[in-house]
């Protein structure tokens, strides 16, 4: 998702039927107008069915009222606030960017065991729909022992980042400075150099905190798009590097005494803007 909250609302209003019952007699008097109830409506997901849920898994909501009738879609997890809300079909968790690239549930930084998962739409007219899924979660692999932990880079000289807007970096800005990542088992959480204020950390990329999702083996692991547990509000924490769903990329791990090497096994990363600030020489800073 973007830096910035997505925002849009369906095109048209939805206006309830109305139901004039006539009962005029000989008199010629009209009779009372009578309004009809609005006919209830659903809601379903691809979590329907589902009673075990994999580490990575498409959340996606369908109503059956028209698009132009639905005024939100809430992803619900466990209760309590909305961790996703959709404005606009198709309805995602997580973002989508209008369809093109659709993100994951990542199950990582929930509890193992059995969770509530909730879609629920409300219509223009304020009707709701909901479906209730109870699913379990297993726990998330943790990374090997000497990958895990938080480790520090810095690039003094960000000049040669590929430029916002370019194919391989839609959005992010690299201030100079240190670089943090921090490998548990919910994430790669990379911790931009400086402190986020807003709005200038909007354009200059400084205290921005990203969580990708991955998996690792002995010498290599997969990076891919981010994890997304709230909805993005101008807090520090929330976005990725390119795309909601990547791209994904191969990289090769290596730890010599207290320095991680990464290197991307195929080139290049295609999301190179994540390339050029991961592969390369980090220092551990702290044990997993």
């Amino acid at each position: 998702m973007k830096r910035t909250p997505k925002l849009g609302l369906a095109s048209v209003a939805f206006a309830a039927a109305t139901v004039v019952v006539a009962g005029a007699g000989a008199n010629g008097r009209d009779g009372d107008a009578v309004v009809a109830k609005p006919a209830p409506f659903t809601v379903t997901s691809t979590l329907e069915g589902k009673k075990l849920l994999p580490r990575r898994i498409r959340w996606v909501a369908s109503a059956s009222l028209p698009a132009a009738q639905i005024r939100e879609v809430e992803f619900i997890i466990d209760g309590g606030p909305p961790r996703w809300i959709e404005k606009l079909p198709p309805y995602t968790y997580g973002e989508d960017e209008n369809g093109r690239h659709q993100n994951y549930l990542v199950t990582s930084w929930l509890t193992p065991g059995r969770h509530r998962f909730v879609v629920r739409a409300t219509a223009t007219d304020g009707r709701r729909a909901e479906q209730t899924v109870l699913a379990r979660v297993l726990p998330a692999a943790a990374p090997p022992a000497a990958l895990a932990g938080t480790w520090k880079r810095t690039i003094e000289d960000t000049s040669a980042a590929p430029r916002v807007g370019s194919p391989g970096n839609p959005y992010t800005h690299t201030p100079p400075g240190t670089y943090t990542l921090v490998i548990d088992k919910r994430w790669i959480q990379a911790r931009f150099p400086g402190r986020y204020v807003l709005p200038a950390s909007e354009d200059s990329g400084e205290g921005w905190i990203l969580d990708s999702d991955y998996t690792a083996g002995a010498t290599s692991l997969l990076a891919r798009g981010s994890v997304v547990f709230r909805p993005f509000n101008d807090e520090a924490e929330g976005g990725q590097w390119c795309w909601e769903d990547g791209p994904a990329s191969n990289y090769a791990w290596s730890v010599s005494a207290d320095t991680l090497t990464l290197r991307p096994m195929h080139g290049a990363d295609p999301c190179s803007v994540r390339g050029f600030v991961w592969a390369g020489d980090w220092k551990r800073a702290g044990r997993g």
